[in-house]
């Protein structure tokens, strides 16, 4: 038997467990319209995503929409929708465009989103109202033949780390998986092209849309020309899964499906890398602010980019970095040296400049590691650094750094030297070095 089939029987739903979807989804649905019989309005509820495609893999998210007419206002359309949300299933209030309802029933994921029942997409009133377009042309166009190759191609992203839209992964959606198999044919097919895409790849079904768009994935969508499917693909998802793509051509294994877990490094193992590597770490650690992941992961993105920001405009260099997220967020980063000598060169204008003036009278006089010279026609000065410690830079300025929103009045603590190589920081610091990709623990 060839892999793929060993796989598909592995994640293709079987008939119990397809019952057991059906029933919970007309269970939801019937909760669902029992709230809107109460309201004078004429709303609709709409099973969309992977379940009503049948493109789900087990224990699916099941996507709900109440579908509002466009008259109603937006605040409208939020309370009302939020509340129906709320009497169904509980859970907990996300936001995308707009807010929906996330929670769970009878142990599988269910957002129940209010969007407007819109005739045409091109009048979309909010992202949102695309998706059931999105529903109805997978529907319509993909083959039952194609199903299988829609899940092997999922399975094979979420096991690389590449599925999901989401902020946390910024990887592919389950409508451009769709779309990739319609275009390509099925799985093999996909990842054989794949293997071969280059950056600003520009993909299309029957037309290709006019905007120029700068992704490093374009996929025009086939229900609206003007909107890239693949936009929320980063640089790094793209790239690995090219990378992942061109290895499973080469050799293919189940591990690319079902990558086995990777074990923290015993702190004797980290204490020895570090002494080969002669390279230093510190850890900027600070309490999970209570917001949605879709919200926190771009802010740890922000903060962490400013951060290296802030050391490389003291010198320090930065080669390496991680972030992890339990009940704290860590952000570590692997220094060429924690350390710098107080001594820095620094270069000033030529003589000839009329800013050589001020040069001189900034400096001379004792002002700094020496008195100004000229070395290659430029006026230089050996001059003292503010900062000579990475640590000690980031507890004194991290909180004048480029935060994300919901971080700032945080209290952050660095931790540097020897507490760097405590239990609490195996997981991070096996990041930070343990660089195999899924497919190759």
């Amino acid at each position: 038997m060839k892999l793929e089939e060993e796989i598909l029987q592995r994640i293709t739903p079987d008939e119990e467990h397809r019952r057991f979807v059906d029933r919970v989804v007309s269970d939801l649905m019937k909760k669902v319209k029992k709230e809107i019989s109460r309201l004078n309005l004429l709303l609709e509820a709409r099973l969309v995503g992977s379940v009503a495609k049948d493109t789900y893999l087990p224990n699916p998210d099941i996507d709900i929409f109440i579908m509002f007419p466009p008259s109603v206002s937006r605040k409208e359309l939020e309370t009302i929708g939020l509340d129906i949300g709320r009497r169904v299933i509980g859970g907990e209030e996300h936001y995308a465009e707009h807010p929906y309802i996330h929670g769970k029933y009878k142990g599988l994921d269910v957002d129940l989103v209010p969007c407007y029942n819109i005739e045409n997409p091109s009048n979309i009133k909010s992202a949102v109202d695309r998706t059931p377009f999105h529903t109805d042309f997978i529907r319509k166009n993909l083959a039952d033949n194609q199903k299988p190759e829609v899940r092997l191609l999922k399975q094979f992203m979420k096991g690389i780390g590449v599925y999901g839209a989401e902020a946390k992964i910024q990887g592919f959606s389950g409508y451009l998986v769709e779309l990739l198999v319609l275009k390509y044919g099925d799985f093999l097919s996909t990842v054989k092209s794949a293997s071969e895409w280059k950056r600003g790849e520009t993909l299309w079904l029957e037309r290709r849309g006019d905007i120029k768009f700068n992704d490093p994935l374009i996929f025009y969508d086939p229900v609206d020309l003007t909107r890239n499917v693949a936009s929320p693909v980063s640089i790094d998802s793209f790239s690995r899964f090219i990378y992942a793509c061109s290895s499973y051509l080469r050799e293919k294994d189940e591990r690319f499906f079902f990558p086995k877990k990777k074990e923290d490094w015993k702190i004797k193992k980290i204490r020895e890398f570090f002494k080969k590597r002669e390279t230093a770490v510190v850890i900027v650690r600070f309490n999970r602010p209570n917001i949605v992941d879709d919200d926190l992961y771009p802010q740890i993105r922000k903060t962490e980019e400013s951060a290296v920001n802030l050391l490389e405009s003291h010198d320090f260099i930065v080669i390496n970095r991680a972030s992890h997220v339990d009940r704290h967020v860590l952000i570590a980063f692997e220094l060429q040296s924690s350390k710098l000598p107080i001594a820095k060169r620094h270069e000033g204008p030529p003589m000839w400049i009329d800013h050589s003036k001020r040069f001189l009278e900034k400096w001379k006089g004792g002002k700094g590691l020496s008195e100004p010279f000229i070395d290659q026609g430029k006026l230089v000065v050996i001059a003292k650094r503010e900062y000579v410690d990475a640590a000690e830079l980031l507890r004194q300025r991290i909180k004048t750094a480029s935060l994300g929103k919901d971080f700032k009045g945080m209290r952050f603590d660095v931790v540097s030297g020897k507490e760097v190589f405590r239990k609490d920081y195996r997981r991070i610091m096996t990041d930070l070095l343990d660089k195999r990709m899924p497919w190759e623990i």
